[in-house]
């Protein structure tokens, strides 16, 4: 409760909620397929794909081509399986979990990224198309550089320069520009796969090492819940980043039409990658909630649905300020902290007047039997407030024995 009586508003996540989402998306997507499927079948392309052939998309041979046998589930996908597994999931359900907690709009802009490069990459795999791919490997190092962006300085305080951070944004943008456009046609052969290991394995690597050391050296308990969350993230990338070398190497030489074409160094890849950015992304939700965000999210805590799903769940609206039961120096709103003060003054108010009553009444009666005004024996009301121990009552004097009359 706040110091205003206020409940928490929002409730944990639910693994109901998650498979409703995945399961709406999956829908979505599928329903998709399943038109194109049936658009590629009515179109009369039965063919074989070969690389003199260009296929449904007319986009053969592609540079971007991966280790997938292509067209060979349907005549209007290109590659099935890694289409199948580029369906956003990861960031529907982060961008659910934005919305549900209300995070800020730092968060909620990486989420809907998140969404929109799967979607590329979901698009690339489908048709082939070298521009769709090019925008794709753009969008996700892009979403990399904007979350440097906005939450290095806690790697190191000279990174706290905006001017700095701009630099390294803007000149790794240039760069990555560049080597997306030249990079896959400027290599001998499977240019499109090196291209993607070569531009994201350095950045997953040194992340997953700082992260490491960001874990390692932390102290208090939402610090290593936040950077444990990201070292496992990157651990996930960087094991994908390992299979995706392994792919350049060998993936083309094994790749085979036995069950139905499917990849499965690419398709574990892909799964990793899932896996990886959905955490990621709990990560760094955490990171400015708890962390960063001034002042933190009020009850706000990383949870865990069946010990392998992470989420950040924030009780209360942000905004909300509670009182802290063993901490009397918490931050409360306005309107809280002036309600407490006023019922404070009526309460101890009450008090002292039914503590003091019955002596105010037989200071009263005895002023009156002895026919003298004065009112020193007993502190006032304000007297007894400017003392050191409110409603405290000092001692009364004691009369003077009076001599009788001569």
């Amino acid at each position: 409760l706040n110091r205003a009586g206020r409940q928490p508003t929002l409730k944990p996540l639910q693994a109901r909620e998650l498979v409703l989402a995945a399961s709406a998306v999956t829908a979505v997507f599928g329903a998709a397929l399943l038109g194109l499927h049936h658009w590629a079948e009515s179109s009369g392309v039965k063919e074989a794909v070969s690389d003199t052939v260009p296929g449904f998309w007319g986009t053969l041979p592609s540079a971007w081509d991966h280790p997938e046998p292509n067209y060979l589930v349907s005549n209007g996908i290109g590659e099935f399986w890694s289409v199948l597994t580029t369906v956003p999931i990861a960031g529907t359900l982060l961008t659910y979990q934005g919305f549900k907690y209300q995070y800020s709009a730092k968060i909620l802009r990486i989420y809907l990224l998140t969404c929109g490069m799967y979607s590329l990459a979901f698009t690339a795999h489908l048709t082939l198309q070298k521009v769709v791919f090019s925008t794709t490997v753009t969008a996700v190092m892009t979403n990399a550089l904007l979350t440097f962006a906005e939450f290095s300085p806690v790697v190191h305080r000279l990174l706290e320069s905006v001017a700095l951070r701009g630099s390294i944004v803007f000149a790794a943008e240039a760069l990555l520009i560049f080597t997306v456009a030249t990079l896959p046609y400027a290599l001998p052969a499977n240019g499109g796969v090196w291209t993607l290991f070569i531009v994201q394995a350095p950045g997953v690597f040194l992340a997953t090492a700082f992260a490491a050391v960001l874990t390692w050296t932390a102290k208090r308990r939402q610090e290593k819940d936040t950077y444990s969350l990201v070292m496992l993230a990157g651990s996930l990338l960087s094991s994908a980043m390992v299979l995706s070398y392994i792919e350049c190497n060998i993936g083309f030489e094994i790749a085979s039409s036995d069950f139905w074409g499917f990849p499965w160094i690419h398709i574990a890849i892909h799964v990793l990658e899932q896996m990886g950015i959905y955490i990621f992304g709990v990560g760094v939700a955490a990171l400015h909630e708890m962390l960063l965000m001034k002042p933190p999210r009020e009850g706000a805590e990383v949870r865990w649905i069946g010990y392998c799903v992470p989420f950040l769940h924030c009780p209360h609206a942000p905004g909300v300020e509670l009182l802290d039961a063993g901490n009397d120096a918490s931050p409360v709103s306005a309107a809280a902290s002036e309600a407490t003060s006023v019922l404070g003054q009526v309460s101890d108010s009450s008090t002292e007047e039914q503590r003091g009553g019955p002596i105010e009444r037989q200071r009263s009666q005895s002023q009156l039997s002895e026919g003298s005004p004065k009112s020193d024996g007993h502190p006032t009301l304000s007297r007894r407030r400017r003392d050191k121990t409110p409603g405290a009552i000092a001692p009364m004097k004691q009369a003077e024995p009076q001599e009788p009359p001569h």
